[in-house]
Protein backbone atom coordinates (compact mmCIF):
# COMPACT_ATOMS: atom_id res chain seq x y z
CA UNK A 1 0.00 0.00 0.00
CA UNK A 2 1.38 3.35 -1.14
CA UNK A 3 0.73 6.47 1.23
CA UNK A 4 1.57 9.66 -0.88
CA UNK A 5 1.06 13.09 1.27
CA UNK A 6 1.07 15.93 -1.23
CA UNK A 7 2.74 18.98 0.71
CA UNK A 8 3.22 22.86 0.79
CA UNK A 9 2.92 25.28 3.30
CA UNK A 10 1.77 27.76 0.29
CA UNK A 11 -1.53 27.81 -0.62
CA UNK A 12 -3.63 27.98 -3.94
CA UNK A 13 -0.57 25.57 -5.44
CA UNK A 14 -2.93 23.65 -6.80
CA UNK A 15 -2.62 20.22 -3.66
CA UNK A 16 -6.21 19.71 -4.13
CA UNK A 17 -6.21 19.55 -8.11
CA UNK A 18 -3.30 17.21 -8.12
CA UNK A 19 -4.46 14.71 -5.47
CA UNK A 20 -7.67 14.48 -7.02
CA UNK A 21 -6.40 13.74 -10.90
CA UNK A 22 -4.03 11.20 -9.25
CA UNK A 23 -6.27 9.60 -7.21
CA UNK A 24 -8.38 9.25 -10.20
CA UNK A 25 -6.09 8.01 -12.77
CA UNK A 26 -4.77 4.65 -9.89
CA UNK A 27 -8.63 4.31 -9.75
CA UNK A 28 -9.02 4.35 -13.59
CA UNK A 29 -6.21 1.95 -13.84
CA UNK A 30 -8.06 -0.43 -11.71
CA UNK A 31 -6.70 0.21 -8.10
CA UNK A 32 -8.73 0.75 -5.37
CA UNK A 33 -7.80 4.46 -4.00
CA UNK A 34 -8.49 6.44 -0.80
CA UNK A 35 -7.91 10.14 -0.77
CA UNK A 36 -7.70 11.77 3.20
CA UNK A 37 -8.55 15.60 2.91
CA UNK A 38 -6.83 17.11 5.38
CA UNK A 39 -7.41 20.72 5.15
CA UNK A 40 -10.05 22.00 7.16
CA UNK A 41 -10.79 24.24 4.18
CA UNK A 42 -12.62 20.88 2.84
CA UNK A 43 -12.04 21.95 -1.00
CA UNK A 44 -11.25 17.78 -2.26
CA UNK A 45 -14.22 16.51 0.13
CA UNK A 46 -16.34 19.36 -1.89
CA UNK A 47 -15.08 18.71 -5.23
CA UNK A 48 -16.20 14.86 -4.32
CA UNK A 49 -19.66 16.21 -4.13
CA UNK A 50 -19.83 16.04 0.17
CA UNK A 51 -20.96 18.64 2.52
CA UNK A 52 -18.50 19.39 5.32
CA UNK A 53 -20.42 18.10 8.08
CA UNK A 54 -23.03 16.66 6.48
CA UNK A 55 -21.65 12.54 6.52
CA UNK A 56 -21.77 10.81 9.96
CA UNK A 57 -17.99 10.46 10.39
CA UNK A 58 -15.08 12.82 9.06
CA UNK A 59 -11.21 12.47 9.14
CA UNK A 60 -11.67 14.33 12.60
CA UNK A 61 -13.14 11.11 13.75
CA UNK A 62 -10.16 9.33 12.48
CA UNK A 63 -8.15 11.34 15.13
CA UNK A 64 -9.90 9.06 17.70
CA UNK A 65 -8.09 5.65 18.40
CA UNK A 66 -11.12 4.43 19.18
CA UNK A 67 -12.70 5.23 16.22
CA UNK A 68 -12.93 2.54 13.58
CA UNK A 69 -11.18 3.95 10.14
CA UNK A 70 -13.55 2.05 7.86
CA UNK A 71 -16.48 3.83 9.03
CA UNK A 72 -14.73 7.27 7.96
CA UNK A 73 -14.43 6.43 4.10
CA UNK A 74 -17.28 7.12 1.72
CA UNK A 75 -17.43 6.50 -2.04
CA UNK A 76 -16.11 10.01 -3.81
CA UNK A 77 -19.57 9.37 -6.22
CA UNK A 78 -18.62 12.83 -8.37
CA UNK A 79 -15.93 11.38 -10.03
CA UNK A 80 -17.55 8.56 -11.31
CA UNK A 81 -15.16 5.75 -10.15
CA UNK A 82 -16.44 3.07 -8.40
CA UNK A 83 -12.83 2.35 -6.30
CA UNK A 84 -12.04 5.71 -5.30
CA UNK A 85 -12.85 7.05 -1.79
CA UNK A 86 -12.76 9.71 0.37
CA UNK A 87 -12.42 10.43 4.25
CA UNK A 88 -13.99 14.20 3.89
CA UNK A 89 -13.12 16.54 6.27
CA UNK A 90 -14.47 19.62 8.50
CA UNK A 91 -14.31 22.79 9.61
CA UNK A 92 -13.88 21.65 12.93
CA UNK A 93 -10.52 19.73 11.62
CA UNK A 94 -8.58 22.84 12.74
CA UNK A 95 -9.76 22.58 16.78
CA UNK A 96 -9.07 18.98 16.26
CA UNK A 97 -5.75 20.26 15.16
CA UNK A 98 -5.54 22.59 18.41
CA UNK A 99 -6.36 19.45 20.68
CA UNK A 100 -3.48 17.35 19.12
CA UNK A 101 -0.99 19.49 20.10
CA UNK A 102 -1.10 18.32 23.63
CA UNK A 103 -1.57 14.38 22.77
CA UNK A 104 1.07 12.09 23.40
CA UNK A 105 2.97 11.08 20.44
CA UNK A 106 0.42 13.20 18.21
CA UNK A 107 2.64 12.95 15.14
CA UNK A 108 1.87 9.35 15.05
CA UNK A 109 -1.94 8.91 14.82
CA UNK A 110 -2.66 9.03 11.66
CA UNK A 111 -0.50 6.71 10.76
CA UNK A 112 -1.96 4.24 12.69
CA UNK A 113 -4.65 4.60 11.75
CA UNK A 114 -4.08 4.66 8.02
CA UNK A 115 -1.82 1.27 8.37
CA UNK A 116 -5.40 -0.49 9.61
CA UNK A 117 -6.25 0.04 5.72
CA UNK A 118 -3.18 -2.42 5.04
CA UNK A 119 -4.63 -4.84 2.08
CA UNK A 120 -7.84 -2.77 1.17
CA UNK A 121 -6.60 -0.03 -0.49
CA UNK A 122 -3.59 -0.08 -3.08
CA UNK A 123 -3.11 4.09 -2.80
CA UNK A 124 -4.02 6.71 -0.31
CA UNK A 125 -3.26 10.35 -1.30
CA UNK A 126 -3.42 12.85 1.67
CA UNK A 127 -4.04 16.32 0.84
CA UNK A 128 -2.30 18.10 3.28
CA UNK A 129 -3.60 21.78 4.52
CA UNK A 130 -1.36 24.72 3.59
CA UNK A 131 1.11 25.08 6.61
CA UNK A 132 3.81 22.84 8.36
CA UNK A 133 1.76 21.97 11.59
CA UNK A 134 0.50 18.93 13.51
CA UNK A 135 -1.84 17.54 10.88
CA UNK A 136 0.96 17.88 7.70
CA UNK A 137 3.45 16.19 10.16
CA UNK A 138 0.51 13.08 10.97
CA UNK A 139 0.72 13.18 6.99
CA UNK A 140 4.43 12.92 6.60
CA UNK A 141 4.63 10.37 9.16
CA UNK A 142 2.21 7.88 7.43
CA UNK A 143 3.50 8.20 4.13
CA UNK A 144 5.75 6.49 1.89
CA UNK A 145 6.63 9.41 -0.55
CA UNK A 146 5.83 12.43 -0.54
CA UNK A 147 5.30 15.36 -3.59
CA UNK A 148 5.02 19.29 -3.25
CA UNK A 149 3.06 20.58 -5.78
CA UNK A 150 4.11 24.60 -6.33
CA UNK A 151 3.87 27.09 -8.38
CA UNK A 152 7.52 28.16 -10.58
CA UNK A 153 7.29 31.75 -8.48
CA UNK A 154 10.00 33.52 -6.50
CA UNK A 155 7.78 33.31 -3.11
CA UNK A 156 7.13 29.48 -3.64
CA UNK A 157 10.75 28.79 -3.74
CA UNK A 158 11.57 30.44 -1.09
CA UNK A 159 8.98 28.34 1.13
CA UNK A 160 10.86 24.90 -0.42
CA UNK A 161 13.32 25.02 2.51
CA UNK A 162 10.98 24.77 5.15
CA UNK A 163 9.40 22.46 4.05
CA UNK A 164 12.58 20.73 2.96
CA UNK A 165 13.55 20.57 6.67
CA UNK A 166 10.05 19.44 8.27
CA UNK A 167 10.48 16.36 5.47
CA UNK A 168 14.54 15.91 6.62
CA UNK A 169 13.15 16.13 10.58
CA UNK A 170 10.49 13.74 9.91
CA UNK A 171 13.32 11.01 8.16
CA UNK A 172 15.33 11.59 10.63
CA UNK A 173 12.88 10.61 13.20
CA UNK A 174 10.25 8.36 12.81
CA UNK A 175 10.04 7.77 9.53
CA UNK A 176 12.98 6.78 7.81
CA UNK A 177 11.37 5.37 5.05
CA UNK A 178 9.87 8.65 3.73
CA UNK A 179 11.06 9.54 0.00
CA UNK A 180 10.71 13.22 -1.36
CA UNK A 181 9.63 12.10 -4.70
CA UNK A 182 9.80 15.54 -6.06
CA UNK A 183 7.83 18.57 -7.63
CA UNK A 184 4.69 18.89 -9.68
CA UNK A 185 5.04 22.28 -10.86
CA UNK A 186 1.43 23.69 -11.32
CA UNK A 187 -0.10 26.65 -13.20
CA UNK A 188 2.52 27.06 -15.41
CA UNK A 189 2.80 29.81 -17.91
CA UNK A 190 6.00 29.20 -20.62
CA UNK A 191 5.72 32.60 -21.95
CA UNK A 192 6.20 34.64 -18.14
CA UNK A 193 10.27 34.54 -18.63
CA UNK A 194 10.71 34.46 -14.51
CA UNK A 195 8.70 30.85 -14.49
CA UNK A 196 10.91 29.42 -16.80
CA UNK A 197 14.63 30.79 -14.99
CA UNK A 198 12.61 29.56 -11.61
CA UNK A 199 12.44 26.34 -13.13
CA UNK A 200 15.76 25.59 -12.85
CA UNK A 201 16.29 26.56 -9.18
CA UNK A 202 13.83 24.21 -8.47
CA UNK A 203 15.95 21.46 -10.05
CA UNK A 204 18.26 21.77 -7.61
CA UNK A 205 16.20 20.94 -4.84
CA UNK A 206 14.06 17.91 -5.86
CA UNK A 207 13.07 15.81 -9.09
CA UNK A 208 10.57 17.54 -11.05
CA UNK A 209 8.33 15.34 -11.68
CA UNK A 210 6.13 17.24 -14.26
CA UNK A 211 4.69 20.52 -15.32
CA UNK A 212 0.60 21.38 -16.15
CA UNK A 213 0.07 24.20 -17.58
CA UNK A 214 -2.45 27.00 -16.45
CA UNK A 215 -5.65 25.70 -18.02
CA UNK A 216 -9.05 26.85 -18.25
CA UNK A 217 -10.08 23.16 -18.31
CA UNK A 218 -8.64 22.40 -15.08
CA UNK A 219 -11.07 25.17 -13.55
CA UNK A 220 -13.89 23.90 -15.52
CA UNK A 221 -13.87 20.52 -14.14
CA UNK A 222 -13.10 21.32 -10.66
CA UNK A 223 -16.51 23.54 -11.20
CA UNK A 224 -18.64 20.49 -12.09
CA UNK A 225 -16.61 17.83 -9.85
CA UNK A 226 -15.23 15.85 -12.52
CA UNK A 227 -10.97 15.36 -12.39
CA UNK A 228 -10.10 17.08 -15.69
CA UNK A 229 -8.22 13.41 -16.19
CA UNK A 230 -12.01 12.26 -16.68
CA UNK A 231 -13.45 15.11 -18.57
CA UNK A 232 -10.80 15.96 -21.25
CA UNK A 233 -8.63 13.24 -21.37
CA UNK A 234 -6.86 14.43 -24.11
CA UNK A 235 -5.73 17.68 -22.79
CA UNK A 236 -2.31 18.94 -21.79
CA UNK A 237 -3.22 18.43 -18.35
CA UNK A 238 -4.67 15.82 -18.52
CA UNK A 239 -1.45 13.97 -20.25
CA UNK A 240 0.53 15.88 -17.80
CA UNK A 241 -1.16 14.52 -14.64
CA UNK A 242 -0.58 11.24 -16.26
CA UNK A 243 3.04 11.14 -16.72
CA UNK A 244 3.15 12.17 -12.96
CA UNK A 245 1.15 9.03 -11.86
CA UNK A 246 3.54 6.97 -13.75
CA UNK A 247 6.24 7.67 -11.68
CA UNK A 248 4.24 7.30 -8.48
Amino acid sequence: MEIIALANQKGGVAKTTSTYNLAALKAQQGKRVLMVDLDPQASLTILCGIMPGKEKYSVCDLFDLNTDPFECGYQAEKSGLESLYIIPSDIDLAEVEQVLSARYEREKILKKQLSKFKGEFDYIFIDCPPHLGVLTQNALEAANKVVIPSKAEYLSYRGIRAIKRTIANIQNGGNPSLVLSGFIITMFEKIINDQRDMLEQFRKEAPILGIVKKSADTYRSILDGTPVVISDKKSDVSQAYRAIAEQL
